[in-house]
């Protein structure tokens, strides 16, 4: 592989791992070296990035093509680094670490030879403001004093053992490294954890949207195959999407029906009967489809297609 090919392939595998970026070089590439480890602990993607001297940025274009809606949360291992979001500068030296939003732009220049672990997970899972949140982006918090004393060990250990985690412990190791992020930041805020939110089950409702949208066109997808595959009973699935305001059912129900939405809405799916529109999402029968899309949207399908016509 050559040098040029080596840089690409690490771009690669950095958007392939966390959001799509946009890497630079910051010599030419003859001299680059560079690597990403990763592993998933429940909703929580962690991983290790070694490289020389390189620069990532998040663009409002990227944004807008794809945006999941996550944190990332960094630990400096080695060298050195410059995270840059909402006009701010978090200048990180080995132990230092820093949060930042994918859904805003950011910029990240490294030194030469620099090691960092990544923990990325959805914001909805830190029950903080997310008003208040947005001003400790790029914030440099010390990592050898207060919480930060706590993560830090917990994601240099995690890192060192990356493909050693067993599945049932990995998902509460993940659990264990946003509750101890949301608890450093709520000291920076000066705010109570909320004691009435599960960070267990606040996980779980993320991996089963996650689900049911890669699944919304499978007839058979019902809640009991949902606990089924997330190992859970239907009664405790149920329970972790009580303080969502929906159930599992629901939940399905809607995504479905927005799909519909959209497909009804678009001129390349002009050719598909209102029948058709349904079956594809989860939607055997028609009249059923009907009426569920009238009580949702006030049209029936075919009159809301007729109105939003290009």
């Amino acid at each position: 592989m050559s040098p040029r090919e080596g840089f690409e392939s690490w771009e690669d595998r950095i958007c392939h791992t966390f959001v799509p970026l946009r890497a630079r070089c910051a010599d030419d590439t003859a001299s680059f070296h560079g690597d990403v480890d990763s592993t998933t602990l429940g909703a929580v993607v962690l991983a290790d990035v070694v490289a020389s001297h390189a620069q990532v940025e998040r663009t409002p274009r990227l944004i807008k093509a794809d945006d999941p809606e996550l944190y990332k949360f960094g630990l400096q291992t080695s060298g050195s680094s410059i995270i840059e979001q909402d006009n701010r500068q978090a200048h990180l030296l080995p132990g230092d670490l820093a949060i930042y939003d994918t859904s805003r732009p950011y910029r990240i220049t490294f030194s030469d030879d620099f090691r960092m672990t990544v923990a990325m997970f959805p914001r909805s899972l830190v029950r903080l403001p997310e008003q208040q949140m947005a001003a400790l982006t790029a914030v440099r918090l010390a990592g050898d004093n207060g919480l930060g004393a706590l993560v830090a060990p917990l994601m240099r250990g995690l890192s060192a053992q990356l493909s050693a985690t067993q599945p049932i412990i990995a998902t509460h190791l993940g659990d264990a490294v946003v509750d101890l992020v949301t608890a450093a930041f709520a000291q920076q805020l000066d705010l109570p954890v909320d004691p009435t939110s599960s960070t267990g089950h606040r996980t779980l409702v993320a991996q089963v949207r996650k689900f049911v949208d890669e699944r919304l066109r499978d007839p058979d997808l019902t809640p009991q195959m949902v606990a089924d595959a997330h190992f859970v009973s239907v009664r405790y699935l149920q329970k972790a999407f009580e303080t969502e305001g929906t159930s599992v059912s629901g939940l399905i129900r809607t995504r479905r029906l927005d799909q519909c939405r959209r497909d009804l809405t678009n001129p390349g799916c002009g050719h598909f009967s209102i029948a058709q529109v349904g079956h594809r999402w989860g939607f055997p029968d028609a009249a059923h489809f009907s009426r569920l899309f009238r009580s949702t949207y006030g049209q029936s399908p075919r009159e809301f297609r007729k109105t939003h016509a290009a």
